[in-house]
């Protein structure tokens, strides 16, 4: 059950009020009583929620002494909006949308930019990998670990990846076809599906953000590099599943989803590319701040959208952009990754359909409002005559279900959804759980960097008692129930059930 927390304030079984102590704002939180949430979560979104304030700050400086940070525009935070898997995490809170005007804020989505979830709908019926598991595992190893990812790009792809995402991908694809992972690349297939991407799969970026040295790498057309292909660490995952209940059978058709047969869900984002930009411009932010005005708490600083300094703004967006980019074109590999995997062992020619690509930590750029989603993602409702909202990608933990749904497009709701369960636990406290933690993951099939059976590290203790931490942290134990998170995204009309997954093999960085 939410604790009672005197600044929350329930309005109907799925939604409640926040009141912050300070600030006269409006947070809301989508949430029924039986999912936890720690009262830490709440007093880092107050600090977070200090920028408005130093907006604030920032505009009374202009009236009383000329500077004028924004210009003439009314810069700040119009709406707050929390998602049932909001907890904790490293600077805002995760599971947080925030309505901004006027201005971005760098370290409001970090360093990961445009971490996201992709699925790959098969026609390949689940159970045919079972008998060829041992081997999957093994080849699923040597492909996202031991070197044989084999992802040529050459300069002109590395470029076109950066400015434009998906569609630049696939106007340069004959650069490298029939070679490497390309062979399983479907042009045919790639095009069709640019619309099943969130935002098309791309953001258009006019430069390339100091990445002059990627593009260029060995100059060869079929050049390698160490970040393409990269699942990530922490909840990142490439994880194949089973389809395997069907809630609304006219929505799962139209997105390609069959009972009984097996899925590919991708969960990574833009790894060094993102940590690159991230941390340039959270120190730029910091920079320009006025030394006159008392700065945000967390070091949340704004750089302006409008104003003398709006190419502050406009730099960053640029720069997220080709991060953004990246990271779409990041899960697509790491989707063909897998897919090869199961092609080559199984010796059997699958078929994949890209369900939905949605990013779940990015700034949605705008003309005045600057949409920040962390650890949230769309959940748009039909548009125009159409009858189905876009798909919204629910992942749970390794031991429990995913949910497919279709959203809606809760306005009140800032047409967003949570991401995935959401953690309860740290991982400092996940990592040193008792035994019954770690029976729950010796029961599940983990595929990661070594192989804990191999006879080689037979003596290297130090090394898999590292392995079991890492693989603690991300047990079941330490995320919440994923039946009430989704229950409450449908209580509080912001999606519908539309399939139930069920984990097989989850690939962990």
């Amino acid at each position: 059950m939410i604790p009672t927390f005197p600044f929350l304030h329930r309005d109907s079984s799925a939604s409640a009020r926040v009141e912050h102590p300070d600030l006269d704002l409006d947070i809301r939180f989508f949430a029924s009583p039986d999912v936890p949430v720690s009262e830490d979560a709440f007093r880092q979104l107050f600090d977070f929620a200090d920028l408005a304030r130093a907006a604030q700050d920032l505009h009374a400086m202009t009236r009383t002494s000329g500077a004028r940070f924004f210009g003439d525009e009314g810069a700040g935070i119009a709406r707050i909006v929390l998602t049932p898997d909001f907890h904790k995490g490293s600077g805002i809170p995760v599971g947080t949308v925030v309505d901004a005007r006027h201005m971005v804020v760098p370290k409001a989505i970090g360093n990961d930019v445009c971490c996201g979830m992709r699925l790959l709908a098969t026609d390949l019926p689940a159970d045919a990998i079972g008998p060829f598991m041992p081997e999957l595992t093994r080849r699923l190893r040597a492909i996202f670990f031991e070197g044989k990812r084999d992802i040529p790009l050459s300069p002109r792809q590395r470029e076109a990846i950066l400015r434009d995402g998906l569609p630049g991908l696939y106007d340069v694809r004959e650069d490298n076809a029939g070679v490497g992972v390309w062979r399983h690349y479907d042009p045919e297939e790639q095009r069709a599906s640019l619309d099943d991407a969130h935002l098309g799969g791309h953001l258009h970026a006019r430069g390339l953000f100091g990445f002059d040295s990627f593009v260029r790498s060995s100059g060869r057309i079929d050049g390698r590099d160490p970040q393409i292909g990269c699942v990530g660490g922490g909840n990142h995952f490439v994880e194949l599943q089973r389809v395997e209940r069907l809630y609304d059978g006219h929505a799962a058709r139209a997105y390609g989803l069959s009972r009984g047969n097996l899925a590919i869900m991708v969960h990574s984002g833009s790894v060094g590319v993102g940590h690159a930009v991230g941390g340039h411009f959270m120190d730029r932010a910091r920079e320009i701040f006025p030394t006159a005005v008392r700065a945000p708490k967390g070091g949340f600083f704004p750089l302006p959208t409008s104003g003398p300094l709006a190419h502050e703004g406009a730099s960053y967006l640029d720069g997220m952009a080709n991060a953004a980019n990246f990271a779409f074109a990041n899960r697509l590999f790491l989707g063909l990754m897998a897919l090869r995997a199961i092609r080559e062992v199984t010796g059997r020619g699958v078929d994949a359909k890209l369900v939905y690509d949605a990013p779940h930590n990015l700034i949605f750029p705008g003309e005045e409002r600057f949409l920040h989603r962390k650890g949230a993602t769309p959940a748009e409702g039909p548009k125009g005559s159409g009858w189905l909202g876009k798909p919204v990608l629910v992942p749970g933990s390794m031991g429990a279900a995913s949910y497919v749904l279709s959203g809606l497009g809760n306005e009140a709701a800032l047409e967003s959804a949570c991401h995935g369960a959401g953690r309860v636990l740290s991982r400092g406290r996940a990592a040193h759980a008792g035994d019954k933690a770690q029976a729950e993951i010796d029961a599940l099939h983990v595929v990661t960097p070594i192989d804990p059976r191999s006879p080689a590290l037979r003596n290297r203790r130090d090394i898999l008692a590292k392995h079991r931490a890492r693989l603690l942290e991300e047990s079941p134990r330490a995320y919440k129930g994923i039946e009430p998170v989704v229950s409450s995204v449908e209580d509080a009309r912001i999606a519908s059930r539309t399939a139930r997954l069920w984990p097989l093999c989850t690939v962990k960085g």
